[in-house]
């Protein structure tokens, strides 16, 4: 049995000051990550991040779109795909995320089909020296969301 201990050990986690964000584990031993493209998963944890104590959050399209690099159709998909999965509810301009089922996803578990081809071809500044399809680098402190989906899908995104 491997015995886990803090890498380290001043930098342990703690509950942040103020906020309602936080990732059930749910979300991995129910499935739901396996269901999900990189692009849903990073919109699901901006909303996560964005809700208030319901899970309620209004971004503009727009917003969305500049904060993760998405372009709007892929936006408009990745958006459906968590309606489908039962992750958030939607109607414009309010999102909410939903509390997790006791139940597997309803959607079956595999994993969601590429959404690169959607994606502008344009590389971020903190990914220049890496080619599309390269193994990007470890996310490094400071890098955005965008930058950290734009790395996970030039390595494939999926295995």
């Amino acid at each position: 049995m491997i015995r886990k201990q803090p890498l380290d050990v001043r930098r342990l986690r703690s509950r942040p000051p103020r906020g309602f964000g936080w990732l059930d584990h749910r979300l991995l031993r129910q499935g739901y990550l396996a269901c999900c493209s990189p692009s849903a998963l990073a919109l699901y944890c901006l909303l996560v991040c964005a809700g208030d104590d319901h899970g309620l959050s209004f971004y503009r399209d727009q917003s969305i779109c500049e904060l993760l690099g998405l372009e709007p159709a892929l936006l408009r998909q990745v958006r459906r795909e968590l309606v489908a999965i039962g992750l958030i509810a939607y109607q414009s301009p309010l999102y909410q995320v939903l509390a997790l089922s006791e139940e597997a996803p309803k959607r079956p578990l595999r994993r969601a089909p590429s959404t690169r081809r959607l994606l502008p071809t344009t590389e971020t500044p903190s990914l220049s020296g890496t080619e599309r399809g390269a193994a990007a680098p470890p996310p490094a402190a400071g890098l955005d969301l965008r930058a950290m989906v734009r790395a996970a899908l030039g390595q494939g995104g999926t295995p």
